[in-house]
């Protein structure tokens, strides 16, 4: 295994076709760029590498001199994923040696759990400590009992940052500044540790980049994540079943639509620039017209649309002639818009509109043609709802029992 001046892609099914066995007579491919990056990433403050940060292709090039590589590799990878072990030593299958070497030189990250806390309407936030000793949020959001032929789905919104830089006035967790972006380890385990506490029968089935940061700030783990989620020998999640939110970071939106085929949605929350600008300042540098241009330019299969996300504001975002410039904005882009009535705290002065307000606005929409729907609200009673992760990490962490350990994971189907 070496660096190569002319780097080659690594092909995944020649990883696992060598696994196997099939083609063990040739040499491992020159290692390329990018996953000398990736390697590079997942090494930790202690010099060894997170095995749970690195794609499947890349794992054999962490494992470099105990022979069979590819083997080991693809061994270790389901062990990781699908058995959820959280020590190598877990892995019974591995030599006393070669687990001696391999321990000196990688580790596997998990989460600590630090808390739970159960909402009124099912909605339960998760709250995570890091090795560093920061904390995160997830939130499970059930909803059962739904009509057609996946009458449950148990989502969970995901967060890929500590804080988040893109300061929106109307998100709480803005107000912590970015701290620090997650590992894909990190962005993975919260989906592998909170299936693992499903009860018997349930898993999850949806998966939103939509917790704390901005997940387009992250490019470089989010790809490792994604990559991971779908894999068919990691957490096996489909395409159609992940949806990665943004504020709108125009070059990394297209980048992220040309790389992976999940579903996007785009936090517009203004029908003007103006409007943009006072809410959102990332707008100073790409501008609504850009982002509504991009938008137009992705390469969005016929079955998918963008989801635009609109935050209404009372009496800022909320008349029908915001409605009207929504529409207009929609124009030739295969949207779909889904109302989000501000969620109020204490450490903002907006309102929600009323629910009459809410269902005009709608319904001008929709008798227009558009797909427009309002999202529910849920886990306000729990500071789980939109907007409101992060502000009070801190002293959750401070004043919730350590949550117990969670038992091994059942492979998501």
């Amino acid at each position: 295994m070496r660096s190569s001046s002319s780097p080659v892609a690594l092909d995944l099914d020649r990883v696992k076709e060598r696994a196997r066995g099939l083609r063990g007579d040739e040499p491992m491919p020159p290692i390329n760029e990018g996953a000398v990056e990736q390697l590079a990433r997942a090494r930790r403050a202690d010099g060894r590498i997170d095995l749970r940060s690195l794609e499947l292709s890349v794992l054999p090039y962490a494992l470099e001199g105990l022979g069979k590589e590819e083997l080991r590799a693809l061994h270790i990878y389901k062990h990781l994923w699908k058995q959820g072990v959280q020590n190598l030593s877990e892995i019974k299958t591995i030599s006393r040696a070669t687990l001696t070497a391999l321990e000196s030189r990688a580790a596997i990250e998990h989460l600590e759990p630090a808390g739970r806390i159960d909402s009124d309407d099912g909605t339960t936030k998760f709250l995570w400590r890091l090795h560093d000793g920061h904390h995160i949020e997830s939130v499970l959001i059930p909803d059962e009992d739904r009509p057609g032929p996946n009458a449950n789905r148990y989502t969970l919104c995901v967060s890929t940052q500590v804080g988040c830089a893109m300061a929106c006035s109307f998100c709480l967790t803005g107000d912590m500044g970015l701290k620090r972006n997650l590992t894909p380890a990190e962005i993975c385990n919260q989906a592998l540790q909170v299936n693992a506490q499903m009860p018997a029968g349930r898993r999850l089935t949806n998966i939103v980049m939509m917790g704390m940061g901005e997940p387009l700030h992250n490019f470089d783990n989010l790809i490792v994540a994604l990559r991971i989620l779908l894999a068919e020998d990691g957490l096996n999640f489909s395409h159609r079943r992940i949806t990665v939110s943004t504020v709108g970071l125009v070059p990394r939106l297209q980048q992220l639509a040309e790389t992976l085929p999940v579903n996007i949605a785009v936090s517009l929350n203004a029908s003007t620039e103006e409007q943009r600008l006072q809410v959102m300042p990332i707008t100073k540098k790409y501008s609504l017209q850009a982002l509504m241009d991009c938008c137009r330019a992705l390469p969005i299969p016929s079955c998918k649309r963008i989801t635009f996300e609109y935050v209404m504001m009372a009496g800022f975002n909320d008349t029908l002639d915001d409605a009207a410039r929504v529409g207009e904005l929609m124009r030739d882009v295969p949207a779909k818009i889904n109302l989000i009535p501000y969620n109020e705290n204490p450490d903002r002065s907006i309102r929600r509109p009323s629910p009459e307000v809410v269902a005009a606005f709608q319904g001008y929409l929709s008798d227009r043609g558009f797909n427009c729907t309002v999202r529910a609200t849920r886990g306000i009673d729990v500071s789980a709802a939109c907007g409101q992760l992060g502000k009070t990490v801190e002293r959750m962490a401070s004043r919730i029992p350590l949550a117990p350990a969670a038992p091994a994971p059942q492979e998501h189907a």
